[in-house]
């Protein structure tokens, strides 16, 4: 499965590479990308930051590269996507985000990726209660329990 991470010149993108160690990846972001491809990875550029334009913006570039998933980690493209889902399901491309995101910036210690509720990935071996509908990139907190998805404040 090809996937494309968004923020991809920041470390969040590159610890939730993890999450998807036998998928083809591209770590997307905004501006002047490195011209580097590993086993692991390759970047892509995804144009200038431009907020309006975000949701059309994305579904370009995935349909131009194939991609599959989508984990967006900026705020701004969280929000723009998840008014979008239907859109990008036309197309088949699955993305990771709630459809009512909250926002709650947490320092990342451990995290997990769930899609549509079913936990896909997890750092640590914390349990997890699988009734929970989450749809993203989380992080957590294994002595409370408590969840805050991951996002990063707006590229530009």
């Amino acid at each position: 499965m090809k996937i494309l991470i968004t923020g991809g010149k920041t470390a969040t993108a590159l610890k939730l590479i993890k999450a998807f160690n036998h998928d083809e990846i591209l770590l997307g972001d905004y501006g002047d990308m490195p011209k580097i491809s590993t086993s692991s990875y390759s970047f892509a550029e995804l144009g200038k930051w431009n907020v309006d334009v975000l949701a059309h913006n994305l579904l370009t570039k995935c349909l131009d590269n194939g991609v599959e998933l989508l984990l967006p980690i900026y705020e701004a493209e969280i929000t723009a996507l998840s008014k979008s889902l239907v859109l990008f399901d036309e197309f088949g491309i699955k993305v990771l985000v709630p459809e009512n995101p909250q926002f709650n910036p947490q320092k990342i210690k451990e995290c997990c990726v769930f899609e549509n509720g079913k936990l896909i990935y997890t750092s640590s071996d914390i349990e997890i209660d699988e009734s929970v509908d989450f749809n993203g990139a989380y992080t957590f907190d294994a002595e409370t329990k408590e969840f805050a998805l991951i996002s990063i404040a707006n590229s530009q």
